[in-house]
């Protein structure tokens, strides 16, 4: 299974729209909040199932703030990331793993990309495919489970023309 895992698009899908064009494959898609109405726009122009939480900017929305996947027995929490502290800290979401019992979480609310393993859980942030914060240019994650739950994170930068 082969997921798009975006975050913070913030009304601006032009990006994305490349990104699902040129991607073999695509299962689904996982929006992470910051702009809810982008995540609906996407489900209804597309033919992939997809997954999406609200963000700090998504007010007055009744999509969910998180949620809990599970794929060929691997268990994702998705959210947003500010509940959680993540611009400052990890150890507040991964105690959120730990009591919910996933082994993956995806956040987004930083607008950088980040990867890191603890405890048994692995944190995974895709950064912003519309406003990057790192100095790197937007990005994007691709997530790929295998049938006996091997999973592979790989986080992609949208080239420059």
């Amino acid at each position: 299974m082969k997921i798009l895992v975006i975050s913070d698009t913030h009304g601006n899908l032009s990006n994305v729209i490349k990104i699902i064009n040129t991607i073999k494959d695509l299962d689904r898609i996982i929006h992470l909040g910051d702009n809810e109405k982008d995540a609906e726009e996407l489900e209804f122009s597309y033919n992939y199932p997809i997954d999406y939480v609200i963000g700090n900017c998504d007010f007055n929305s009744p999509a969910p703030q998180e949620k809990i996947l599970e794929f060929y027995g691997q268990k994702i929490l998705i959210t947003h990331g500010h509940y959680y502290n993540v611009k400052w800290e990890y150890d507040t979401i991964l105690k959120a793993a730990i009591n919910k019992n996933v082994n993956v979480i995806l956040f987004g609310h930083t607008h950088v990309s980040m990867m890191k393993s603890s405890n048994g859980v692995t944190l995974f942030n895709p950064g912003s495919i519309s406003l990057p914060r790192d100095g790197k240019g937007p990005s994007f994650g691709v997530l790929e489970i295998e049938d006996n739950g091997k999973i592979h994170f790989t986080t992609k930068k949208i080239k420059k023309k």
